[in-house]
């Protein structure tokens, strides 16, 4: 048994099982500890598919949250580093989740329901990899020659102008 402290609430952790994984989880504000890899690990092996409206459910929440996250500022200290700051990071970089990392452990804090965010978040994302796999090359050729000449650069910027593109082309 761990004797690791809630960040948000300084609740004793409990251990549980995520699809799998052996998590650390608060039973007062059932935010989640994941330890590094973990994240990882659930969501290359999801047991839960996320249909449309939960996805949509939880894209709201998370808009929520970032707000609060926003407004708070709020430096937690990691469960397992005595004196250890958790650093606040969007997950991939631009879904809008805010998580909490370690700099030292590698482990992340999910506050409730961000977890089941990020699982939705890849799910819409593996849906888009599989509609772009069935794309054929004319038309993925065409979507990027668009996309360069808005751009004015003649360069792809990333993979979200990509999707925005593939987007576009289907309204």
């Amino acid at each position: 048994m761990n004797a690791y402290k809630c960040p948000r609430c300084t609740a004793s952790l409990k251990t549980i099982d995520y699809d799998g994984v052996e998590i650390e989880t608060c039973p007062v504000c059932e935010g989640e500890w994941l330890d590094a890899g973990e994240l990882r690990d659930i969501v290359e092996n999801v047991e839960r598919r996320f249909d449309p409206e939960d996805i949509k459910h939880l894209n709201s929440l998370r808009k929520r949250i970032v707000k609060l996250k926003e407004l708070a500022h709020e430096r937690l200290l990691c469960p397992k580093c005595p004196g250890q700051k958790l650093r606040p990071f969007n997950y991939a970089c631009s879904s809008g989740i805010i998580l909490d990392k370690c700099p030292n452990c590698g482990g992340i804090w999910l506050d409730r329901g961000e977890l089941e965010m990020v699982q939705a978040v890849v799910d819409e994302w593996k849906g888009h990899v599989s509609r772009d796999r069935r794309l054929s090359e004319d038309t993925k050729r065409k979507i990027l020659e668009k996309t360069e000449t808005e751009s004015g650069t003649g360069v792809l910027r990333s993979r979200v102008t990509y999707v925005l593109a593939v987007l576009r082309s289907f309204i």
